[in-house]
C-alpha cells in the first residue's frame, strides 16, 4: 500500500514490535509499510519582539526571555568576509546559527558514516517526572518514543523542570505534539487558560489515587503552552489519557473529578499499581463506526463494534469540547476517544484524543500501531506545508 502526503513518500517501518502486532489480526507488515523506503530525519507573558521562524516555518512563538546574566550584552551580528571584493558583510545571529547547524550536520554525517536524505517532522512530547532511588528523574516512555521513529518522526523530549518554559521557543519548529500520561492538571492552570476545574477529591481518598491527584506545575505550563500553540497553528496533536482530557478542556469541555464518586463502580477504570493485574487489566468500548478509531482498527473490533482496552485514569470527560466528536466510550458511559472532524492525516490535520494507551497494547491489536502510524502521517504532511 502507497502512502503519500503532499507527493512526498512516508517511511519504511523499523519496530519489531509493530510488525508483531500486525500478525495479531493477520495484517502482515507489508500492510503497515507506507510506499518506499525513505531515510527521514516559568512565565511567557511579554514579548521580545522577535518572532522565532527556524527552518522556514511560519510559526511565531513569542516570550519574555531574560538572559542569565542580564548585564552581558548579547552580540547580535557577525561579519564575514566576501570573497569577491573582501569587504565585511552583515550575517544575522540566525544566519550564523544556520551556518553552525549546517557545518556540525555535516562533521557528525561524516562521524557517522551515512547522510540525513530528509528532514524529518519532530514531535515535541514533554517528560514526566519520576521518584527513582529517592532521586527525581524526566522520563517519556520508551513506547511511545520507538512508535513516533518507527513512522518517521523524531521525538523532541523536553524537559518538565522549572526553568524550561523561558526556553520553549528553542525547542521549535514542532511538526506534532504528543502529550500523554501523567498527574491530574492543576487549579491554577486551568484558570490560566480559561477551563473549566472539575471536583477534587478529599483526605484518605484522594491519598488512594495520590500518584495522580499531586499537581506537576511545571509540566502543565509546558504542555498547556505548546497545546495551545499548536491547536492556533493547525499542528497534529495526539493526546493520550491526561493528554486527551487536556485537549478537551482546551476546547472548552469539562471533566468528570473522579469516575468512582461521580460515575460509580460499574467499571473498573484504575487499579492500585501494585496489583499484579495492573497492565493486563481492559475493560470493554464501543467504537463509533465512520470514525478514525474504527478505522484504525477495523481488522481488529468485534463484530458489534467492541474493543478491550487497558485503563489508567480516574478521571475523564464529561462534557465533549466544541467542534469534537466521539469515538467510543465504555459501558459506563465515560469517554474513551474523541477527534476533530476536521481530520484528515494526509493533508496534515489530525487533533485526537483517546483515554486509553495504545502503546502498551501493541500485542493486542494492529491497531494501536495504526493509531501512531496516522499521527506519523500527519506531522510529515505538516511539516511539509510549512517549508
Amino acid at each position: 500500500m502507497s502512502t503519500q502526503a503532499h507527493g512526498v513518500p512516508m517511511p519504511v517501518l523499523c519496530l519489531s514490535e509493530i510488525a508483531a502486532a500486525a500478525t495479531v489480526s493477520g495484517r502482515g507488515r507489508e500492510d503497515l509499510t507506507p510506499g518506499g523506503s525513505v531515510a527521514f530525519q516559568r512565565n511567557l507573558s511579554g514579548s521580545t519582539g522577535e518572532e522565532l521562524t527556524p527552518r522556514g516555518h511560519g510559526a511565531g512563538f513569542y516570550g519574555e526571555v531574560h538572559s542569565e546574566d542580564e548585564g552581558e550584552e548579547t552580540p547580535r551580528m557577525v561579519h564575514a568576509r566576501s570573497e569577491t571584493n573582501g569587504d565585511k558583510t552583515p550575517l544575522t545571529a540566525s544566519t550564523r546559527s544556520k551556518v553552525r547547524e549546517a557545518q556540525e550536520m555535516e562533521e557528525l554525517q561524516t562521524l557517522l558514516g551515512f547522510q540525513l536524505k530528509e528532514q524529518h517532522p519532530r514531535v515535541l512530547c514533554v517528560s514526566r517526572r519520576h521518584l527513582r532511588k529517592n532521586k527525581y528523574v524526566d522520563i517519556v516512555g520508551e513506547y511511545h518514543l520507538d512508535l513516533v521513529q518507527g513512522f518517521g518522526g523524531v521525538p523532541v523530549i523536553i524537559p518538565r523542570t522549572t526553568q524550561t518554559l523561558q526556553h520553549l521557543m528553542q525547542y521549535l519548529p514542532m511538526d506534532g505534539l504528543l502529550v500523554a500520561e501523567g498527574n491530574d492538571m492543576s487549579d491554577g492552570t486551568l484558570l490560566k487558560y480559561g477551563c473549566c476545574i472539575p471536583g477534587r477529591l478529599d483526605g484518605e481518598d484522594a491519598q488512594k489515587f495520590a500518584s495522580d491527584t499531586e499537581f506537576d506545575l511545571s509540566k502543565d505550563e509546558l504542555e498547556f503552552a505548546l497545546m495551545k500553540f499548536a491547536l492556533e497553528k493547525g499542528c497534529p496533536i495526539l493526546g493520550l489519557c491526561r493528554g486527551s482530557q487536556m485537549l478537551n478542556v482546551m476546547r472548552g469541555g469539562t471533566l468528570i473529578g473522579d469516575i468512582e464518586s461521580e460515575v460509580g463502580h460499574k467499571i473498573v477504570h484504575l487499579l492500585d499499581g501494585s496489583d499484579p493485574s495492573y497492565d493486563s487489566h481492559r475493560h470493554p468500548i464501543h467504537v463509533a463506526p465512520g470514525t478514525p478509531l474504527a478505522e484504525w482498527f477495523a481488522g481488529d473490533m468485534s463484530s458489534s463494534g467492541e474493543l478491550l482496552v487497558n485503563s489508567y485514569h480516574h478521571q475523564g470527560v464529561k462534557e465533549l469540547g466544541n467542534g469534537l466528536v466521539e469515538m467510543a466510550w465504555a459501558p459506563d458511559g465515560v469517554l474513551e476517544g474523541f477527534y476533530d472532524p476536521s481530520y484528515d492525516s494526509q493533508s496534515g490535520r489530525f487533533v485526537v484524543g483517546l483515554q486509553f494507551h495504545p502503546e502498551r497494547m501493541l500485542q493486542d491489536y494492529a491497531g494501536c500501531a495504526e493509531v501512531y502510524k496516522a499521527f506519523g502521517r500527519a506531522c510529515w504532511a505538516y511539516q511539509q506545508s510549512q517549508l
